[in-house]
């Protein structure tokens, strides 16, 4: 029996991200709380309403008591993503929310213990992350206006941000991710004595792992509420004489 035999001159595996996706939030007319990939329904508290295509937050109350969106069952950041790292992926538009305001936080009040996004802070209006202590961008976000997010986390503790697809913090140290506690998770509200969120989130992700700047810049481009690859997506090539094959699941 004649077997056929093909040669290849090169061989080329990559894969679509080194991060996988596990929860995302579209806010889509009729599926306005679904988590499409992780199913970890939303939850709306105090005054959060879901329209538009948005989640849409009026700035209304202070700390756990802030208009907000809430999960079914915890995130667990730290339990769940703590050995693999974790990436927070949004589009969003702050209202001018106030100091200390922030887009979401999970965790806790110490240092060390949260991850979060503050809006304004008091040191200077600047903008910036909270884990393991305030890391500040140098600059305040322009409010009003649709910005992307991502800010990575390693297992480890490195942390990247980029916010438009410019990368803002890079390489920062702080401690392994693990410790981050589901004492309290939200999208509008904190458990510190903040404002609630006033604005409009219109897509938030969360990856297990870090999305790379190449990841970062093309998600960017591709803007919210494009459908992303399912954690198993891959892209194959196989170059042979011309001959390119390409797989990709969506």
């Amino acid at each position: 029996m004649n077997i056929p035999v093909i040669l290849t001159t090169g061989l080329a595996v990559g894969f679509a991200h080194a991060a996988t996706i596990a929860h995302r939030y579209s806010f889509e007319p009729g599926s306005e709380l679904v988590d499409s990939v992780g199913g970890n329904t939303g939850v709306l508290n105090n005054g959060a309403t879901v329209s538009g295509g948005a989640l849409q937050l009026a700035g209304l109350g202070t700390s756990t008591n802030a208009n907000h969106m809430g999960f079914t069952t915890p995130i667990d950041i730290g339990g769940d993503f703590g050995a693999s790292g974790v990436t927070i992926e949004s589009w969003y538009t702050d209202n001018n929310t106030g100091t200390w305001g922030k887009l979401f936080q999970f965790g806790n009040n110490s240092a060390g213990q949260e991850l979060a996004w503050t809006h304004t802070r008091g040191n200077g209006q600047q903008t910036g992350v909270d884990r393991d202590g305030a890391k500040l961008l140098g600059e305040q976000i322009t409010p009003n206006t649709q910005h992307h997010l991502v800010v990575s986390v390693s297992s480890d503790g490195n942390l990247n941000t980029w916010v438009d697809g410019i990368q803002k913090l890079t390489n920062v140290d702080t401690n392994d991710l693990s410790n981050v506690t589901t004492d309290f998770e939200a999208i509008g509200a904190t458990s510190w004595g903040d404002p609630g969120m006033n604005g409009t989130v219109d897509e938030f992700r969360i990856w297990s792992g870090e999305l790379s700047a190449a990841d970062v810049a093309s998600n960017f481009a591709a803007g919210p509420g494009v459908v992303i690859p399912e954690p198993s997506g891959m892209l194959l090539s196989l170059a042979a004489g011309g001959l390119i094959v390409f797989r990709r699941r969506r």
